[in-house]
């Protein structure tokens, strides 16, 4: 008598990731299997123990992270527009350079990034 496989196999895919995260990820497994009992942890569920431990803090702070210079001057820019009214992107430059855009600052630049 044949035996049925009881589970379904998922399928795996491969992820791209940095070598040093891919040795530190090795360094927390290795850690994670010296033990004396038990089966071998396997790097998938490592994966998806930290998956489950992100907060959306934490994928704020990702997002505040991938913010370049110009996306932030964007950000303000439409602060500005929602605040002031419409100005183009060189308007804004140039206003930028000015005493008022210090003053808007200072009423409107904080927490930006979590407009």
């Amino acid at each position: 008598m044949s035996k049925t496989k009881s589970k379904t196999s998922e399928k795996m895919s491969s992820v791209r990731i940095k070598t040093s995260s891919k040795t530190d990820a090795k360094a927390l497994l290795k850690k994670a299997n010296e033990k004396d009992l038990g089966r071998t942890i396997k790097f998938d569920e490592l994966f998806a123990l930290a998956i489950g431990l992100v907060r959306d803090e934490h994928l704020k702070m990702l997002q505040e992270r991938s913010l370049t210079n110009e996306d932030r001057r964007e950000l303000l820019r439409q602060k500005y527009i929602e605040v002031r009214g419409p100005v183009t992107r060189d308007e804004f430059t140039g206003l930028m350079m000015t005493p008022q855009f210090s003053e808007f600052l200072k009423e409107h630049g904080h927490g930006l990034a979590a407009a």
